[in-house]
């Protein structure tokens, strides 16, 4: 069973049957700031992009970028944005729906992944399984942008906590990988106040 119930695609499509909490209307902060402080080498994939914000604001910077979630009104909508953009943009988007926690499927090598409230929606033997599968998507010196709730709550249907510690336990050198930054930031929602996050850069070391 899933913090989301038994049936996540479910809970998570009746979530993007309204604007869920978490999208609002841009990038989170956190994550633009920390793509500015280590600039991604392309082609970027954003896996659970939701409706596309980060994955544009990236395109945008002129990046080639793959967004990928599971939730098909979340990508219908995230298509929909395209629309609107310049054909300079535009043509550097691609969405698709697909099982973010197995992007080696797309058989496509990336030089950054970027994640902004995914990892922390899964129990942390899947979070395994997502860092194998992070690292096989990545190109040597690759990145791998995360940022997540650095905060628990006592209440169902929420993403876990992610600290530093676990971090840095998981992504070691012995693992392939050199961590450039953690960092203690905010996580923005539409419907509550800002919540402790962490944003780490992590590279791939071959």
């Amino acid at each position: 069973m899933s913090r989301f119930g038994s049936d996540p695609l479910a809970f998570f499509s009746a979530v993007y049957n309204d604007v869920p909490p978490w999208e609002i209307g841009a990038p989170q902060p956190a994550m633009a700031a920390l793509l500015g402080k280590y600039p991604p080498t392309g082609p970027v994939l954003d896996i659970g992009c939701g409706s596309g914000d980060l994955a544009i604001y990236l395109a945008q910077q002129g990046q080639q970028v793959v967004g990928i979630d599971f939730v098909e009104s979340a990508i219908t909508t995230a298509r929909n944005k395209i629309a609107s953009l310049p054909a300079t943009t535009a043509h550097l988007l691609d969405f698709q729906i697909a099982d973010a926690l197995r992007p080696s499927l797309l058989q496509q090598k990336f030089g950054a992944v970027v994640d902004s409230g995914f990892y922390h929606l899964f129990a942390s033997d899947q979070c395994d399984q997502l860092t194998d599968e992070v690292a096989a998507t990545l190109l040597p010196k690759g990145r791998y942008y995360l940022h997540e709730f650095a905060i628990e709550f006592s209440v169902p249907n929420m993403p876990r906590q992610i600290e530093a510690a676990e971090l840095q336990a998981r992504f070691t050198a012995e693992r392939g990988w050199h961590i450039k930054e953690i960092q203690s930031v905010e996580f923005l929602s539409r419907v509550a106040p800002p919540v402790p996050a962490t944003c780490a850069c992590i590279e791939r070391l071959h």
